[in-house]
């Protein structure tokens, strides 16, 4: 779940502006504080369900959403492709294609 964390606040962000909301906006709508937003957009600060939950809530999607980008921003359809495959295979074939996309990103990472 540690690369789910780590794009998390790139996707909440993305959907706040696909919202077209400012901090401040989405800070009112779920009570907390701008602050408190632009960590989470930022990876600063850890987001915890409940709040997950509220900000989904503010965005009219499902919490689950927030894991992905919104519609229409980058690699939007390949991700909901991606997760249509994913459940059509075997636990076994799932992990096995995740290690082979892990070991794509690690060599475009490389020197």
């Amino acid at each position: 779940m540690a690369g789910t964390q780590f794009t998390l606040h790139i996707h909440l962000r993305a959907w706040r502006k696909h919202r077209g909301l400012t901090l401040e906006q989405t800070a009112n709508m779920i009570g907390s504080k701008p602050n408190t937003i632009s960590g989470w957009e930022t990876g600063g600060r850890k987001v915890d369900l409940d709040d997950l939950k509220k900000l989904a809530d503010a965005y009219g999607v499902d919490p689950a959403a927030l894991l992905f980008a919104p519609p229409g921003g980058p690699k939007f359809e390949a991700m909901k492709e991606a997760s249509n495959l994913i459940e059509d295979m075997s636990p076994e074939h799932a992990k096995a294609w995740l290690d082979l996309g892990k070991a794509i990103v690690s060599k475009k990472a490389g020197p």
